[in-house]
């Protein structure tokens, strides 16, 4: 036992065993994203057929319904998650600051934007998550839930925030798809171009789907 907990403190405090725990709890926060993204796009179920309110509020009772216990358990294993992520984000961005040798010089000066910005867009994207979990979850009512999206984008501001934070999204999912498969040693120098097409698409559809509901009642189509 005392040779696995060595083993595992010497992973964990390891710079390639931290980059395997932001991967690997990135690919969870990946999977939610669109686990969330599938339930949302239930909004568009039943437009124009009489029944628009219908899908998406079965899927928010749905939700609800669910033992307390079972629920507050896949929220805390969320937050466990989330927050062991951007824990150990900043210890990785924090250690590539204060590096002083030539080589990681000179692969900041090659990063791209995006990974750049992974720590702004990440706080950006955290506060996003506080304010519309408050907005669209704890403060409404699961059988309600149509009328209260679009009570809540109806508004241009709201809808505004909404988009810009779904943007720093797309930087931060964009980056953090190909950093996944780059730490658990999957990218090569052939495959990456693969990989950095397969992070486009994924993000563009990700973030393209949350991105079009706010459009969507803006432009009377949900309503």
């Amino acid at each position: 036992m005392k040779d696995i907990i060595t083993t595992i403190c010497q992973f964990v405090t390891s710079s390639v065993g931290r980059k395997v725990i932001v991967a690997l709890t990135g690919a969870c926060l990946l999977l939610f994203l669109v686990g969330h993204l599938a339930g949302n796009m239930t909004i568009y179920g039943g437009l124009g057929g009489g029944n628009e309110t219908s899908w998406i509020n079965h899927y928010a009772q749905g939700l609800h319904a669910m033992p307390a216990w079972l629920l507050w358990a896949i929220r805390l294993g969320l937050l466990a998650v989330l927050l062991v992520h951007i824990g150990f984000t900043l210890v990785l961005k924090w250690e590539n600051v204060n590096a002083r040798t030539k080589y990681q010089k000179e692969g900041t000066l090659k990063a791209t934007l995006a990974s750049r910005t992974m720590v702004l867009t990440g706080v950006t994207i955290f506060c996003f998550m506080v304010f519309h979990l408050w907005q669209l979850t704890y403060n409404g009512d699961p059988a309600n839930c149509y009328e209260h999206i679009v009570h809540a984008f109806i508004n241009p501001w709201c809808s505004l925030f909404y988009i810009a934070a779904i943007s720093c999204l797309f930087m931060h999912v964009r980056h953090g798809f190909q950093s996944v498969f780059q730490s658990i040693g999957l990218s090569t120098r052939k495959i990456r171009p693969i990989f950095d097409l397969a992070a486009i698409a994924f993000g563009l559809v990700i973030c393209g789907g949350y991105i079009s509901i706010p459009l969507a009642v803006l432009a009377g189509i949900i309503r």
